[in-house]
C-alpha cells in the first residue's frame, strides 16, 4: 500500500464515529445549560466528567442520566471517554490478537502537490488495522466499520529544518471501540518521530523499522514534546464537507487561505475534517498538560481544489 491518493480521507458525515474525541463531548455552541444557574464552561465540563463522571455531570447540566435533551440554547452531554493515557492503552490492545501492521516509504502525496511542496526526504507511511476490524459490508469506504479501526496516515521532516508533516489518509473507527482516531493518529506519530530523527538509513531498513515501531506500546511518556507543523486532510470528499468547502471556492477559484478569527476558518472548523483534526490537538494537549509540556493550536491553513477532490492544510503552532 502505497500513498497514492486513489482512496479518499475517510473522514466524511458518515464517519462522525471516527471523529469522536474525549474533549468534543459537548456540541457547538461549546457551552451547557444548566437549568436555572446560567451555563458551565467547556473546560469544567470536560474536568468534572473525567473525576466525578458523566452521570453527575448529565443531571447538574440536564438533570437525569444519559444524554439530555438540550433545552434552548443548550447542548446534550455526550458519552465520555477515559483518559488519553487509558485510551492509548484500549488501542494497544486492540492488536493483542492479531490485526496488521505495516511501515512503507511514500513516493508521493496529492496532499502536498496540491500545495506545492516537495516531499520530505523521509516520508513514512504507516498502516495499521485492528484485530477486530470488520468494515461495512456494503459501504466500507462510507460508513463506519461494524467494529474495530483501520487507520493510514503518512509522516514526513524536512532533512534541513525542524519542519515536519503528517498527511491523513484514511481513518476509519466503530463508535464503540475506546479508544479515538485521534489516539490512533498520536501512536503513529510517536513512533514515526523517532524514525524521522534518525541517520539517513537504507529504504529497506526504514520499512522495516516502521513496522516494528507499530508494535510498540506508546505510553504517555513516549509522546514526543511537539505535534506536526502542519497536518493535511488528502482527498476529502465527503458530500457535507464538499458542500462546505466547495461554497468557500466559488467558480474560478481553487485556493484560499483561512486564519484565526476570521470566517473562512470557522466554515473549514466546523466540517468533520476540521473537528477531527482539532480533537489530535486537543488529545495531545490532554496528555502534555499534566507533564507541564507545550500546549498546541491550530492558527490557520489553506484549501485546494484539484478536480472533484479537496485537499486541506492545518498549520499548528504553540498556544
Amino acid at each position: 500500500m502505497r500513498a497514492t491518493g486513489k482512496r479518499p480521507d475517510s473522514e466524511r458525515p458518515e464517519h462522525r464515529g471516527a471523529a469522536i474525541a474525549p474533549v468534543e463531548r459537548v456540541r457547538t455552541p461549546e457551552r451547557a445549560y444548566r437549568p436555572g444557574r446560567g451555563r458551565l464552561s467547556v473546560d469544567l465540563i470536560q474536568d468534572l466528567q473525567g473525576t466525578v463522571g458523566n452521570l453527575v455531570v448529565s443531571r447538574m447540566v440536564g438533570g437525569h442520566e444519559g444524554p439530555a435533551p438540550a433545552p434552548t440554547g443548550g447542548v446534550p452531554v455526550q458519552r465520555v471517554l477515559e483518559p488519553a493515557a487509558t485510551r492509548l492503552e484500549h488501542y494497544a490492545n486492540a492488536f493483542e490478537d492479531g490485526g496488521e501492521r505495516e511501515g512503507m516509504v511514500a513516493k508521493n502525496s496529492p496532499a502536498l502537490a496540491a500545495f506545492g511542496e516537495e516531499l520530505p526526504p523521509k516520508f513514512i507511511e504507516l498502516d495499521e488495522t485492528t484485530s477486530n476490524y470488520v468494515p461495512d459490508p456494503e459501504q466500507p469506504e462510507a460508513k463506519p466499520p461494524l467494529s474495530g479501526g483501520h487507520f493510514k496516515n503518512v509522516f514526513g521532516k524536512d532533512k534541513d529544518s525542524d519542519r515536519a508533516v503528517a498527511v491523513m489518509m484514511e481513518n476509519y473507527r466503530a463508535k464503540e471501540e475506546k479508544y479515538t482516531a485521534s489516539d490512533a493518529f498520536i501512536h503513529q506519530w510517536s513512533q514515526a518521530q523517532q524514525l524521522l530523527d534518525q541517520e539517513d538509513v537504507s529504504r529497506s531498513r526504514l520499512e522495516r523499522q516502521a513496522a516494528a515501531a507499530l508494535g510498540n506500546r506508546t505510553e504517555v511518556t513516549d509522546v514526543p514534546d511537539r505535534l506536526p507543523n502542519s497536518i493535511y486532510r488528502q482527498n476529502v470528499s465527503g458530500t457535507a464537507a464538499k458542500a462546505v468547502l466547495g461554497a468557500l471556492l466559488p467558480e474560478g477559484k481553487d485556493t484560499l487561505t483561512f486564519k484565526e478569527g476570521e470566517d473562512e476558518f470557522e466554515s473549514v472548523m466546523g466540517t468533520v475534517n476540521g473537528k477531527s483534526t482539532l480533537n489530535i490537538v486537543r488529545t495531545f494537549n490532554q496528555i502534555k498538560k499534566d507533564s507541564g509540556g507545550p500546549q498546541y493550536r491550530i492558527k490557520g491553513g489553506g484549501l485546494r481544489r484539484v478536480g472533484e477532490n479537496f485537499q486541506l492544510r492545518f498549520d499548528i503552532v504553540e498556544a
